[in-house]
């Protein structure tokens, strides 16, 4: 219990300080009054008489309740707080990578190493789990083909359309998948663990297992032959045993479902308690009405009530900070959805609204500005709420405007590549019910060439884009299913090309795949 213990905001315990120099001060002073009474005025022998009746109640019971009355407040404000078991889905997902070298397709017995593969994977799916499954697949490259999702069903279908013959380079890089697994948003947010199935690499993994140690997730490696035991076991992986694996069991289930408790502990609520001390505090406020509190510590109880934890925050925000200032504070601390509302630049509350990824409200005050970084801002807009075919109209008419414009040639390429690859689907993958429509004049009625200065310079990445962005949607997941149902394997293949020979051209001093990996495996498994 008190393991799980601690404090949100600890740095309210620093009041103790000021407040108890406070109480020992009125103290010293309350006593030496009192043991001055009367001096010169009466004799020495009456004062002390006098001075003695009721002075440590008098001087001891207001000082006495007021620091206590205080403590409880501070400690209100400091959150006593607990860690609580999340009861929501676990955020961390298991990401599942799955070996699609040639060597899978030899057999073991009466399947191939990968239909063993998928069949595991199946039922691990059909059972079902409390946190998102990404599914990636690996050989000479890495290439992702389903973001984290609860959508089991869906990652069945695609698991079905697993071959070799979807990998643009053959080999068994198993090192290649941290630069996938470190492009998952949710992964660097909230953790990961890995499940690897595999028949086997040569002289690789050192990589990933540093990888995986530090960014301190688990690592289960499902073992379909014993040379990828052996691999799995000395870079310090959990192995499920090929013997396991082959025995038809489902031991294996409960070693994933030990990942799955360990995330659900991780995943835990901060639960503030702090608000149940302002009780008692209260019943203490009520004493210093009595008579002979009341005139002498009217002080102490203003100090007291002026501790109230929500009023003060917002008070005393509103005495040191602008409303920009507090917007800043709030956007700096990742509330976006707070500094959007505290804003009032309308350049930074546009862009604490992107943040938030309430993209219409962003594209709301984007439109209300007429100067060239707004529109370039609108058009990141357009395309992070997947409104690609208004997105590419702006960027043309930004290049119209201004030819060398920063970044617009370069995400006017993305996003027309982007909707030729969507249209490649069928004709049912053109957009539909956008997220945010305008009406074209309403750019044209701006004066876009008014030589403006900037309101405020915002700086908004264009996070890399993918088709399964419109899964998001359900609408447009079912369009999708239906277009790439005319020859999935196809489609994957081409994706996965695609991606290899971005790869190469933006890191063109990394060595060529070689094949020679997969080789040394298949006479390891001979």
């Amino acid at each position: 219990m008190l393991s799980s213990f601690q404090f949100a905001e600890p740095l309210w315990l620093w009041l103790f300080l000021p407040i108890g120099l406070l109480m020992y001060g009125l103290w010293r002073n309350r006593k030496m009054a009192q043991e001055q009474a009367g001096e010169g005025v009466i004799a020495a022998h009456l004062a002390k008489v006098f001075s003695m009746q009721n002075s440590h109640r008098a001087t001891k019971a207001p000082i006495g309740l007021t620091f206590l009355t205080a403590s409880f407040i501070i400690f209100a404000l400091a959150g006593p707080s607990w860690l609580k078991a999340s009861d929501d889905d676990i955020k961390a997902p298991l990401i599942i990578a799955l070996d699609l070298s040639p060597s899978m397709l030899k057999s073991e017995g009466s399947i191939s190493h990968l239909e063993r593969a998928k069949l595991l994977v199946s039922k691990l799916l059909m059972q079902g789990s409390s946190r998102p499954i990404s599914l990636v697949a690996f050989a000479g490259s890495s290439h992702q083909v389903l973001p984290p999702s609860d959508q089991f069903a869906l990652l069945t279908l695609y698991l079905g359309y697993m071959s070799p013959q979807v990998m643009p380079v053959e080999g068994d890089d198993i090192d290649s998948l941290i630069a996938v697994i470190a492009a998952i948003p949710d992964a660097q947010e909230f953790g990961f663990d890995l499940l690897v199935l595999s028949d086997g690499f040569a002289g690789q993994g050192q990589a990933l297992a540093k990888f995986t140690q530090k960014q301190h997730a688990q690592v289960l490696f499902a073992a379909l032959t014993a040379s990828a035991e052996s691999s799995a076991t000395q870079l310090g992986f959990t192995v499920m045993t090929a013997d396991g694996l082959l025995s038809g069991n489902d031991n294996w289930l409960e070693q994933v479902s030990k990942l799955e408790q360990a995330a659900l502990s991780q995943s835990s609520l901060v639960v503030n308690q702090g608000y149940w001390l302002l009780y008692p505090a209260a019943l203490l406020l009520l004493l210093f009405f009595r008579r002979g509190f009341s005139l002498y510590w009217a002080t102490s109880i203003v100090l007291c009530v002026s501790l109230m934890p929500v009023p003060v925050h917002a008070q005393w925000l509103d005495l040191f900070f602008s409303a920009d200032q507090q917007g800043q504070y709030y956007y700096d601390k990742g509330d976006y959805q707070e500094a959007a509302l505290r804003f009032e630049d309308p350049s930074w509350k546009a862009r604490a609204y992107y943040q938030a990824k309430e993209y219409s409200k962003a594209a709301k005050i984007y439109r209300q500005q007429d100067d060239l970084q707004s529109l370039f801002n609108l058009a990141m807009t357009y395309t992070r709420g997947r409104n690609y075919s208004k997105a590419k109209t702006l960027y043309q008419l930004l290049l119209d405007i201004e030819p060398d414009f920063p970044g617009a040639s370069k995400n006017l390429q993305i996003v027309t590549q982007l909707i030729k690859d969507i249209k490649q689907l069928g004709d049912s993958q053109q957009e539909e019910n956008p997220p945010e429509s305008i009406n074209p004049d309403d750019m044209t009625d701006m004066d876009l060439g008014a030589d403006k200065p900037q309101m405020g310079k915002i700086e908004v990445e264009l996070q890399q884009l993918s088709v399964e962005e419109l899964l998001n949607s359900d609408t447009k997941k079912q369009q999708w299913l239906r277009g790439i149902s005319k020859d999935p394997q196809k489609f994957l293949a081409a994706k996965f090309q695609a991606q290899y020979n971005e790869s190469q051209q933006e890191d063109r001093s990394l060595p060529p795949k070689a094949n020679s990996n997969t080789d040394a495996k298949e006479e390891g498994n001979d």
